[in-house]
């Protein structure tokens, strides 16, 4: 067998192969894992790797094994886990490069090392430790079935283990060879000839043989670079792109030129199927978090059921929490779906789905700062595997199998840590660390191109025509860590173990970077944007080199991917791109008001009292929320904090203030504190997160007091209770065919059997209630008053500042402890609000929908308009964004 190494070919190289022709036989292009991998199996050494979060549980036990007084005591106790990493990464490196507990052992820092070398368990081993096992059979005299090795890079610019390796093959009989390095690009005298030799200061006559290009953002970048493919007028000309970032932008902008894309999307650790991981574990601590449920259940690949997942996202941003109401409704409805959907045959199967559903989405929750049993970790990660294991059997998607791999990596890693509870902390860090390696897009793939793609410029060992650097960034390579002070290199340079100096790699990327102007026969291109990935970008540390050979090289050999754009016949890097003239399209205009079919906008049965403020208001809004059923996603749905407490205060009324007298007042204080903290996890835990503790503090002071306060109220005006959330409808109330409906907080009756409604808020202030009630507008407490009770019953009406702890009214109910807001009465709102919506149905019949954002600045106290009550809340709006307000 034959082998061509560099040690930059791991993932992808070019040429593709050694030698000529299509097709090589025995021969291969490897990088350092392909090379131990190929020497391990001829000496039948190998074995399944393990994973590196495994790696690190282990080594976190030797560190605590080896014990006393370490170098690494006081990082150790603050971090446990990202010191074991750290350590462990120091230590395969002495293990690279030869070292063995013992060696430099007088120094303090090697010796605790070489302590926990020969402490607790045995670690598995590592790439370090595989090299060292080679190296050992090739010494004990095993042979190889390798007949060269032909090294890309300078043989004295490898790590120490990977030379001896080099070494012990040689000794084994393999011939090695190293690649000379072209001298000369082409005989043509070009740019890129000139800046490859390392000319200083020569002419550059911008041939377009050596060119970059500039864009203020990587989308300009790739519409320009893909024109230019484009402009190729044969069509096939070989390109190889180096691409060591996410080039998903230039494979769309490819796309539209109707060129084949590359497919060089790195794996990342970002994909939303792999998220289930780490959120099925957020769930499992108290208190839920309504956000991390929200985030579960918006999962585009969701281990629910979609209807399922929507229905239980609708009940976290009605009820932000776990249990309550609204979550239990969910789940029968769920169920419910089920048994609908399932033949009756498949009972026992509908039963275990909705069982392995609530183990995920309502597992055992535990105390953050306790941890939780290595048990119930384990559980989770085990439920994880199984789904993804059952969806990748039916569907094939290889991201389920990389998801049951890290799953599978991790469930070894708890067992590994040998700890009998894990901390969040500690399980954060090793969700993390098995996320580490990534998964690839599947939907990435390579179509048939006359160009080809590598991650890392020092993958290009043999000539290409072109080469385009794309994303041209530094992107943060550099030498090893000087870890290791003099005394310490000295003691092991005297015991046989000699450690690289830093020089070494500096030097080995030097060399890497230069590839591409070494090998291009025709041109180079590097692509450079200011911003990518939403980050602004360094240019490659290659550059630097290059201009301190030349002055003012930038101005030389710089284009404008904006003025490439921009012009009408542009040509850069030895081509013309083909532009054609398109019109410019304006924006949309701002309109305020927006035309229908007539009869298009359909007559609603019932309106409530939200749906009469939005459509007399603004009747764009209404048409949009209600008439045509346009809603905001439940992430956007989940309330604030201040509406959360209301919602809380709400609910706690509701269970005390039963039909009939109002309860004693000696206990009700106490009573609702209790009330309040079982509610919590129900319908208010993003309340008990960490970053609300000043809005919880408050709400439990407040709301029982609010609570006494309402019942010291009914108790003064003699109310009785007559229902709390009682429903009603009032057909034709507003027009023919069009009605009111609604629920009413809390219903009373007076001694003298006069109805009274009381609507119950929680707000900041209670300024906006006291001038809806004085300018006419309160219009919840008009529709309430004269709908609920009958038509002709016009009952006592006000609001119940739950927060102010005080009754506001237009009129007194029958004693003097409400605050009476002389204003319109409920009746003349109401009169006004039925003329109002006549007005609105025959604009909206005859097919005008206004947008009244003209008038988002109107004070309501100088607010006119032919039949609107209220001047628009546009910044309450979910619609902004379609009438031109945001503009």
């Amino acid at each position: 067998m034959r082998l061509t190494f560099s040690w930059f070919a791991d993932s992808a190289s070019w040429p593709e192969r050694p030698g000529a022709g299509d097709a090589v036989l025995d021969q291969a292009v490897v990088g350092p894992n392909g090379l131990l991998d190929c020497v391990e199996t001829m000496l039948g050494l190998g074995r399944p790797g393990v994973a590196n979060v495994t790696r690190i549980a282990v080594y976190r036990r030797k560190i605590e094994a080896a014990g006393g007084s370490r170098f690494w005591s006081e990082s150790f106790a603050l971090d446990p886990w990202s010191s074991a990493r750290e350590l462990l990464r120091w230590r395969d490196d002495l293990i690279e490069a030869g070292w063995r507990p013992g060696l430099g052992g007088e120094r303090r820092r090697l010796a605790d090392l070489a302590a926990a070398e020969t402490a607790g368990p045995a670690l598995p081993p590592g790439r370090a430790d595989r090299l060292c096992m080679v190296l050992a059979a090739l010494d004990a005299g095993a042979g190889v079935r390798l007949r060269s090795l032909a090294l890309v890079d300078a043989r004295d610019a490898l790590p120490a283990g990977w030379r001896a390796l080099i070494d012990a093959l040689e000794r084994r009989g393999v011939t090695i060879s190293e690649i000379a390095k072209p001298t000369t690009v082409t005989s043509v005298d070009s740019d890129l000839d000139r800046i490859a030799a390392g000319e200083r200061n020569g002419p550059i006559r911008g041939d377009g043989s050596f060119t970059l290009l500039v864009a203020d953002t990587e989308l300009t970048a790739a519409e320009a670079l893909a024109g230019w493919l484009a402009a190729d007028g044969e069509g096939n000309s070989e390109v190889v792109f180096v691409a060591s970032d996410d080039a998903t932008l230039l494979d769309d902008a490819l796309a539209d030129y109707g060129l084949p894309r590359l497919g060089a999307a790195p794996a990342s650790p970002h994909r939303a199927l792999l998220q289930v991981l780490p959120l099925a574990f957020s769930l499992a601590w108290s208190p839920p978090d309504p956000n991390r449920l929200l985030d579960f259940f918006l999962l585009p690949m969701n281990p629910l059921g979609r209807f399922a997942a929507k229905r239980l996202a609708e009940a976290v941003a009605e009820s932000p929490g776990v249990g309550g109401e609204a979550w239990t409704t969910a789940w029968d409805e769920i169920e419910k779906r089920l048994a609908e959907d399932d033949d009756q045959s498949e009972a026992k199967k509908r039963t275990e789905r909705l069982v392995a559903w609530r183990e995920l989405v309502e597992p055992a929750r535990h105390d953050p700062a306790i941890g939780m049993p290595r048990a119930a970790a384990r559980q989770i990660v085990g439920r994880v595997y199984a789904w993804a294991g059952r969806r990748f059997a039916a569907d094939g998607d290889p991201l389920y199998l990389a998801l049951t791999h890290i799953a599978g990596d991790l469930d070894a890693a708890i067992e590994a840590t040998g700890l009998e509870r894990l901390d969040r902390l500690l399980i954060e860090r090793m969700i993390e660390e098995s996320l580490d390696v990534a998964a690839a897009d599947p939907g990435a793939i390579t179509e048939a191109a006359p160009w080809r793609a590598v991650s890392h410029p020092g993958a290009i060992w043999g000539p290409a025509k072109t080469v385009v650097w794309w994303r041209f960034a530094d992107t943060g390579e550099t030498s090893a860590e000087a870890r290791w002070n003099e005394q310490e290199r000295e003691a092991l340079a005297t015991a046989g173990c000699p450690l690289d100096p830093p020089e070494r790699e500096l030097r080995r990327l030097a060399a890497a970077w230069e590839r591409p102007l070494l090998h291009a026969t025709e041109r180079v291109l590097l692509v450079l944007p200011a911003l990518a990935a939403g980050a602004e970008t360094a240019i490659h540390p290659l550059w630097h080199e290059l201009a301190a050979r030349r002055n003012k090289l930038m101005q030389t050999v710089a284009v404008h991917a904006e003025d490439v754009l921009a012009a009408p016949a542009p040509s850069f890097a030895g081509r013309r791109l083909i532009r054609v003239v398109v019109p410019v399209a304006q924006e949309p205009a701002t309109r305020t008001e927006w035309r229908a079919a007539a009869g298009a906008v359909k007559l609603r049965a019932m309106e409530s009292p939200s749906s009469l403020e939005s459509l007399l208001s603004c009747p764009l809004r209404w048409t949009l929320q209600y008439a045509n059923r346009l809603r905001p996603g439940a992430r956007k749905s989940l309330p604030r904090a201040e509406q959360t407490i209301g919602r809380i205060a709400h609910r706690i009324a509701e269970e005390f203030f039963r039909p009939g007298a109002p309860p004693p007042q000696g206990d009700v204080e106490t009573t609702a504190r209790l009330r309040f903290e079982g509610l919590l996890p129900q319908i208010g835990a993003t309340l008990l997160l960490p970053e609300a503790a000043t809005e919880l503090a408050f709400a439990r002071a407040a709301i029982p007091v609010a609570i006494v306060a309402l019942g010291r109220f009914l108790v003064s005006e003699r109310l009785t209770v007559v229902g709390m959330e009682t429903e009603f409808e009032a057909p034709d109330a507003l027009a023919p065919g069009t009605g009111v409906a609604g629920r009413i907080d809390l219903s009373a009756r007076t001694v003298e059997g006069r109805p009274v409604v009381v609507d119950l808020k929680w707000y900041r202030t209670d300024s906006y209630l006291r001038r809806d009630l004085k300018l006419g507008v309160a219009l919840q407490i008009a529709v309430y008053a004269c709908n609920a009770f009958g038509a002709n019953v016009a009952a006592a009406a006000g609001y119940f500042a739950l927060r102010q702890r005080r009754f506001l009214a237009a009129t007194p109910i029958s004693g003097s402890v409400a605050d009476i807001i002389e204003g319109q009465t409920p009746k003349e709102t109401w009169d006004r609000t039925k003329a109002a919506y006549v007005a609105a149905r025959a604009d909206l019949d005859a097919g005008r929908v206004r947008a009244t954002h003209e008038m988002r600045e109107t004070k309501l106290e100088g607010f006119a308009d032919p039949y609107l009550l209220t001047p628009p809340r546009c910044g309450y709006c979910d619609f902004a964004g379609v009438c031109g307000v945001e503009e």
